[in-house]
């Protein structure tokens, strides 16, 4: 029987010997592709971003961080995490119907692993004329996600690590915004349909979750403004507690036999 890591081998092998006349172009959302719900601005930066992903593409035998601007915020997260073979595929402002999209880089690349944290950005609007977006429909989408990539890279460990609460007001003081799905008469909350979400995540059993979201919080339940920068995106003090919780995975993952 062959180990892991040769398992491993071959099937990048494979996929690169199955790919080899292909140019790189179908790795990546055509700039014709419709988000459901994407605005303009979430538009740009998503191809903006898609672009930089096909100067630097992911190269073989690496861990992918794949999320929206809180993932992306992480910067260099090998440098954060002491290993040179992660890779950051976070899209600031990106749905999870957005990773949807833009799953078959990280397929064709058969990685070691892939680390997912999506679907604040659903709720981080008035959805009254949007009922479908729901815990159970966010869930659903980033399982989907999961079994997607799972079902083309088998040899690829998936963790999903749940959604990061926030905190209304500081949102509200931090920006000067008057959003009415931030205010105390709105429901349901971000944060309860935050919870929600995790909630469902965290009975599947088909994939690994880390429960981040738990680390985040102050005595009020909400996220800890010491945390923050402004009330959904975390600060340096943030991505430490990050770091500090999914280390010893990344270190499992690059030093089991390869």
């Amino acid at each position: 029987m062959f180990d892991l890591s040769t398992r491993r081998l071959i099937i990048i092998a494979v996929t690169i010997l199955i790919g080899g006349c292909d140019d790189g172009s179908k790795l990546y959302p055509d700039p014709n592709t419709k988000i459901k719900d994407q605005l303009e601005w979430q538009r740009t930066f998503y191809f903006n971003r898609i672009e930089e992903f096909k100067k630097r593409p992911i190269g073989k035998d690496k861990i992918v961080f794949l999320g929206n601007s809180i993932t992306k915020g992480g910067g260099d997260w090998g440098k954060r995490l002491n290993a040179k073979n992660i890779v950051n595929r976070g899209i600031s402002g990106d749905y999870t119907d957005g990773i949807l999209n833009r799953l078959e880089e990280i397929i064709h690349y058969q990685p070691r692993a892939v680390f997912l944290m999506a679907g604040i950005n659903e709720y981080w609007s008035d959805n009254s004329d949007r009922p479908y977006i729901t815990p159970r429909h966010v869930a659903e989408n980033i399982i989907k996600i999961c079994r997607r990539i799972k079902e083309k890279s088998p040899v690829t460990e998936i963790f999903i690590q749940t959604i990061l609460p926030v905190n209304n007001q500081q949102y509200l003081d931090v920006k000067k915004v008057d959003y009415n799905f931030l205010l105390s008469e709105y429901g349901p909350t971000v944060n309860e349909q935050v919870i929600q979400t995790n909630s469902i995540l965290m009975r599947n059993e088909e994939f690994t979750v880390i429960d981040l979201h738990k680390l985040f919080l102050n005595d009020e339940s909400i996220l800890d403004t010491t945390l923050s920068s402004d009330g959904i995106h975390i600060n340096e003090k943030g991505y430490q507690v990050w770091v500090n919780e999914i280390r010893s995975f990344v270190h499992r993952l690059n030093h089991q036999a390869i």
